[in-house]
């Protein structure tokens, strides 16, 4: 869950930022933290604390020094298992950040920052535990925050379950393997401006920064009466009548085998749809760039994904589709090759079986 929380002047404390416009986000145990806008990317502002994944079960993770009231101020420290969890450690909409290529997450926010060697001075909250102002050993080379990120010295646990380095050093796990007992993590320090990464023991324990999954936005057009139309990205909620405000109440219909009234349109699927007049509608969601579609003997609906999918790129391991039989509607049916987002459209299997779409 995210809202918008307007400061007009909060002091949260010497090493937090002021005056600034936040969102929040809220973790599946109740948890809110603050977030920041770093050029395109949203980063949570705050170590994550969350002791359930998405489903509910609990995650193994530690406090430094097995001191709660170390959880409030540094977060929790989590292995790389934890973070790797199929069952999601981040907030719904959020994830660990990769770093695996040149453009990565974590590559981006540092370029984005001056490079390597500045940017760890730019992520730090300021401030020194000697000063009486901050959290970091002194000097906490080149601290300003000027990015809202926020970093701070979490210190780790060791494999064998010993505590180091709070104050000192701040160590966040990122998504990518390096081998089968390593992963990179990224790291900030007390002594230098920049920010280094490299493979470590996936069994220690790190803090955790989530950054937000992208959103876009498609672009739907519509005629009026009725229209084949499909769901071209992730959405937080498929009602029709959110995604298309402009259509006549109650005429969302899928296909299977026979017409059934539906108030919500899933991914892969298509529908008929019907509006008063012409017009169009912007869709915003996270990127969908593969499904696989379900498709029974004879005559489906279906969609695609959010970009244009040829026909002849569908993977179809089973040779069950009839060459020819894509159809799209606009106005009267048009045999197609491409599958636009957004769009819905017929296509004919000669049995029951997976197809997969894929924009790679």
């Amino acid at each position: 869950m995210e809202k918008t929380i307007v400061t007009i002047l909060v002091i949260f404390s010497s090493y937090f930022i002021i005056a600034q416009e936040y969102r929040t986000v809220t973790d599946v145990d109740g948890n809110v933290y603050q977030t920041v806008q770093i050029g395109d990317q949203l980063w949570m502002a705050e170590n994550l604390k969350v002791t359930h994944y998405q489903n509910g079960d609990e995650i193994p993770c530690n406090v430094y020094n097995d001191d709660p009231s170390n959880s409030a101020i540094y977060g929790r420290l989590y292995t790389w298992y934890s973070v790797d969890d199929e069952r999601g450690i981040c907030p719904e909409g959020w994830h660990v950040p990769s770093d695996d290529e040149a453009d990565s997450e974590w590559q981006i926010l540092v370029d984005y920052l001056g490079g390597g060697s500045v940017a760890g001075g730019k992520m730090k909250a300021t401030g020194t535990i000697e000063a009486g102002d901050g959290l970091w050993k002194t000097p906490n080379e080149g601290a300003t925050n000027e990015s809202g990120f926020t970093g701070l010295p979490g210190g780790f646990r060791d494999d064998s379950g010993g505590y180091e380095e709070l104050s000192i050093t701040g160590y966040f796990w990122t998504s990518t393997e390096e081998h089968s007992s390593a992963s990179y993590q990224r790291s900030l320090y007390y002594d230098w401006s920049g920010v280094s990464g490299f493979a470590i023991s996936k069994s220690r324990g790190f803090s955790v920064r989530c950054v937000a999954v992208p959103t876009s936005g498609i672009t739907v057009e519509y005629q009026s009466d009725w229209n084949l139309v499909g769901l071209p990205l992730e959405v937080e909620d498929a009602s029709y009548n959110l995604l298309f405000p402009e259509s006549i109440e109650g005429t969302l219909y899928s296909f299977d085998d026979g017409y059934s009234l539906e108030t919500s349109l899933n991914q892969g699927e298509g529908y008929w749809l019907r509006f008063n007049e012409a017009g169009s509608t912007t869709i915003t969601g996270i990127l969908m760039n593969e499904i696989t579609i379900s498709l029974n003997e004879g005559w489906n609906l279906v969609s695609g994904l959010s970009e244009d999918i040829s026909i002849y790129s569908v993977l179809d391991p089973d040779s069950i589709i009839v060459s020819g039989t894509l159809y799209g509607f606009n106005g009267g049916y048009v045999e197609t090759d491409m599958l636009v987002p957004g769009k819905g459209y017929w296509i004919r299997a000669n049995n029951s079986g997976n197809i997969t779409l894929s924009d790679n």
